[in-house]
C-alpha cells in the first residue's frame, strides 16, 4: 500500500456513525463522530449507515418539475457519495440545490435530519506530531438550509494547527439539508474529531 494513500472505513455503533481515517505513514488517526441532537422516534428497524446517507425517493406529492428536479438531486447525491466529494460532483449537487431554492420547489419527502453525503477529514499537522498531541476537538456545526456550512464553533481546542484543520474540514461537508414541512431548514449538531498518535 502506498504510504501516502489513506483509507477510510465507515462503522455504525449504537446509532452513532463514526468515520475513521488512518494515516499509515504518520502513525496518526483522525476520527469524526456526528452526534445527533435527538434519537429517532417511531423507527421499527435500524437503518444501515449506507441507507441513512442516501436521499430517499419522492414519497409525497410533487409537480412533474419538482419530481424531475428531486430525481436529478438524488442522482447527483449518489455521484457525490461515490466520488467521496469530487469537486465537479459537489458543484453539480450544489447547483441543483440552488435550483430548488430559486424555483421554490418543495422536497417531496417527510421531515428528516440533514443527510451527510461526503466529509473531508482534517489533516494531522507536523506541529501536532512533534508535540505528540492526541485528543478530541468538539465543534458545534450549523448545516444551513442552502446546503452550505454556517457557523462552526470550537467547543474545546488542542492547538498546534489541529483546531484550524478541524474547522476547515467541517466546512467542506457535502449534505442534503434537513427537511421540515417540505422545506429545507438549518440544523445544528456537534461534530467530534479525535486525533490520536500511535
Amino acid at each position: 500500500m502506498n504510504k501516502k494513500n489513506c483509507r477510510s472505513r465507515l462503522l455504525t455503533v449504537a446509532g452513532v456513525t463514526l468515520f475513521f481515517l488512518s494515516v499509515s505513514s504518520a502513525s496518526a488517526q483522525v476520527q469524526i463522530e456526528l452526534k445527533p441532537n435527538e434519537k429517532p422516534t417511531g423507527e421499527k428497524k435500524v437503518q444501515s449507515s449506507e441507507s441513512r446517507r442516501q436521499i430517499p425517493e419522492a414519497s409525497l406529492n410533487c409537480s412533474p418539475e419538482e419530481c424531475t428536479w428531486w430525481n436529478a438531486l438524488r442522482e447527483a447525491a449518489d455521484e457525490v457519495r461515490s466520488s467521496r466529494g469530487d469537486k465537479k460532483d459537489r458543484k453539480r449537487f450544489a447547483d441543483l440545490l440552488q435550483e430548488g431554492v430559486t424555483k421554490s420547489y418543495n422536497a417531496p419527502i417527510p421531515d428528516r435530519k440533514f443527510t451527510l453525503l461526503a466529509q473531508t477529514f482534517p489533516k494531522y499537522t507536523e506541529a501536532g506530531r512533534r508535540n505528540k498531541i492526541s485528543g478530541i476537538i468538539t465543534l458545534r456545526v450549523e448545516f444551513l438550509a442552502d446546503g452550505t456550512v454556517g457557523k462552526v464553533q470550537l467547543l474545546n481546542q488542542l492547538g498546534s494547527g489541529l483546531d484550524e484543520n478541524a474547522v476547515a474540514a467541517a466546512r467542506k461537508a457535502v449534505f442534503l439539508p434537513a427537511v421540515k414541512d417540505g422545506k429545507f431548514v438549518s440544523f445544528v449538531t456537534q461534530v467530534v474529531m479525535s486525533f490520536n498518535l500511535y
